[in-house]
């Protein structure tokens, strides 16, 4: 293959990847875009129907959110909406109720003062007593037929499009993007073995050739920071894989069924919902479980993950400094547990009952294969995990997104926000005026 070239390059056709190629060929004048992909097809980890939580998160359910927060997310879930109604996209998103459920004195009274700030974003959400979950969720706030007598209380929204389909978002983003650009490459089984600076541009080193762009972003989950470590960016960064797993049980909910967040975590807390890749089924979960890969399940990965650790004093102490915070220490135990062959189940189902105090063990299979990666930050200045959107941006047009927040959620506000970047380095346009009329309308 002799030298191409294009304008921007973009690695990594996951549901960010897909969303700036998107945003990039309908609302700029870009004039030549590659998408590279290492797998043989779109969407195929963390972006996959199974592999994530199958929710657009809109802020109004993230008990660990400021009011400021939720604006913003409810903002990002409304582009994603604003994409399926605008081109008119199929099986990607599905109705459904949705709850966050307070069990307990304290949960319960956390609901209640934020029930009024939440509902000038959120008007038709109501707070619900014992006597309300259980006409919304019948098995969870009457639990054979009897209703629960400890404290009890729901945020909850009537059904909604909540329930997301990231891979079928994915392959519409691409196809789209195709069809509306004549010069967007998508590239399958195509890794990228090294990105390097060349004269006015990058060159990424491909098994068979090499090509250069003027602007690269590598949207590659866990990956992105190790291409930025080897350019020598974003070293006050180091990776913690994390890897979140369900089980499934016999269908019992309606809808989505979130429980209280621990704010000082930027993990998700216990949810059960209905998996939309299996209609009878639900799933309950995340598990949350540090794992030395790169990408879930593939043990190749390990070795890369051990190159980028760097293992040195300052990785040393941010991974004690985490540990020896107790609410952090008892959170790794408690996964870990779950992780037991016979003892996770039966540790798990406690946790569960949270939301089913009528589960069963016998009800509750692993979820093989199901459960994605979540490339969790650890700051190694600050010595703390890091909290919120990961990205690194450098001036000479390349950019690495890591793990933008709150996930998929976010992946056209921040191909929005790329995107413009991207065409300030180049000196093209972006139409921002369409941009805000398709995407950010009522």
């Amino acid at each position: 293959m002799g030298l191409q070239r294009y304008e921007v390059v973009i690695v990594g056709a996951g549901v960010t990847g897909a969303a700036l190629a998107y945003v990039l060929a309908r609302y700029s004048d870009v004039q030549s875009i590659a998408v590279l992909e290492k797998e043989g097809r779109a969407a195929a980890l963390n972006s996959a129907a199974s592999q994530n939580s199958q929710t657009l998160h809109c802020g109004d359910l993230e008990t660990n959110y400021t009011l400021d927060k939720a604006a913003e997310v409810r903002r990002a879930a409304g582009m994603v909406l604003r994409y399926v109604e605008v081109t008119g996209e199929g099986g990607i998103l599905q109705r459904m109720p949705k709850m966050v459920l307070a069990v307990g004195e304290a949960e319960v009274e956390l609901l209640r003062g934020r029930f009024e700030p939440l509902r000038t974003l959120f008007p038709d959400l109501r707070l619900l007593d014992t006597a309300g979950v259980a006409a919304v969720e019948p098995e969870v706030g009457r639990p054979g037929g009897r209703l629960r007598r400890e404290p009890l209380m729901a945020l909850a929204r009537p059904p909604t499009p909540c329930a997301a389909d990231f891979g079928a978002l994915t392959v519409s983003l691409l196809r789209q993007a195709q069809h509306l650009h004549p010069r967007l490459d998508l590239r399958l089984n195509c890794r990228v073995q090294a990105i390097e600076p060349a004269p006015s541009a990058h060159r990424l080193r491909l098994p068979d050739g090499v090509i250069e762009a003027r602007c690269v972003a590598v949207c590659a989950g866990a990956h992105s920071l190790a291409f930025a470590h080897a350019l020598g960016h974003g070293r006050r960064y180091a990776i913690l894989p994390v890897a979140g797993s369900f089980y499934h049980a016999p269908l019992k909910v309606r809808g989505k069924v979130y429980t209280v967040q621990d704010a000082r975590l930027p993990f998700a807390a216990i949810h059960a919902d209905p998996d939309i890749t299996q209609p009878q089924r639900m799933r309950l979960g995340p598990t949350a479980l540090a794992v030395p890969f790169l990408e879930r399940r593939r043990w190749a990965s390990v070795p890369q993950f051990l190159r980028m650790l760097r293992v040195n004093a300052d990785v040393a102490a941010t991974f004690a400094h985490v540990l020896g915070q107790p609410h952090l220490r008892r959170y790794a135990l408690r996964n870990l547990l779950y992780e037991l062959p016979l003892l996770g189940v039966r540790a798990f189902v406690r946790e569960a009952r949270k939301i089913l105090p009528d589960l069963r063990v016998v009800e509750l299979r692993y979820a093989h294969g199901h459960g994605g990666l979540r490339p969790q930050l650890l700051d190694l200045e600050a010595r703390r995990l890091h909290f919120g959107p990961a990205k690194i941006a450098v001036a000479d047009g390349l950019l690495f997104n890591i793990t933008p927040s709150p996930g998929a959620t976010s992946c056209l506000a921040n191909a929005v926000e790329d995107a413009a970047g991207i065409t300030a380095q180049l000196g093209r346009r972006l139409r921002q005026e369409e941009i805000e009329r398709d995407l950010m309308g009522p």
